[in-house]
């Protein structure tokens, strides 16, 4: 049976690019295994703009369907949820699934200079069940940006399935994570 070729878009998150931590490895294992990946570029991310960042979404990725599968790493997360929050309810479609790493919704406490930007981040649980119907949050014992509890939060608002990671700090290059290879066992059943 051929497999249908998916579209995942891979979204970075604060002070961060769509060449650090593990977004260029999990990039080339997508392409090298006949998919499409496009590492999406949030401007500016040392000082991120909620608005400017919208647009860089509906501009990198401006047709979503049930071939998609996005990828959103922290502050990425709630930015790609906002975003297809709004798409959603627009264009009445659906992905096939949502991997958020990190994520949160609520203000940290590591970082409150991201306090207003995650204020103006509106999630809309009911459309965003509806239009991905597949989800799945990987969370860290030990982030030190990112309280457990929070992801768990996002989880519960997005119906979200959860993955523990032991000691992945913030799952970023300085901890270790330039491959990752727990979120490349998730992907491979969304990827048949």
């Amino acid at each position: 049976m051929k497999t249908t070729k998916k579209n995942i878009y891979i979204v970075h998150g604060y002070q961060a690019s769509p060449n650090d931590h593990w977004f260029p490895w999990l990039s080339k294992r997508l392409n090298d295994a006949g998919h499409i990946s496009k590492r999406v570029v949030l401007a500016e991310s040392e000082q991120p703009n909620f608005e400017y960042w919208q647009k860089f979404l509906s501009l990198q990725m401006p047709r979503l369907d049930e071939n998609t599968i996005i990828v959103a790493h922290s502050l990425g997360c709630l930015t790609t949820l906002h975003y297809l929050s709004t798409y959603f309810e627009v264009h009445k479609s659906k992905i096939k699934a949502g991997i958020f790493v990190a994520g949160f919704m609520s203000p940290l406490k590591a970082i409150p200079e991201l306090n207003d930007f995650i204020q103006k981040a509106k999630l809309n649980r009911l459309v965003l069940v509806k239009g991905m119907p597949l989800s799945v949050c990987l969370l860290s014992s030990n982030d030190p940006y990112v309280p457990p509890p929070l992801t768990l939060q996002l989880s519960n608002l997005i119906q979200a399935q959860n993955i523990e990671v032991k000691n992945a700090g913030h799952f970023m290059a300085q901890d270790g994570y330039i491959k990752f290879e727990q979120l490349w066992e998730t992907l491979q059943p969304l990827l048949a």
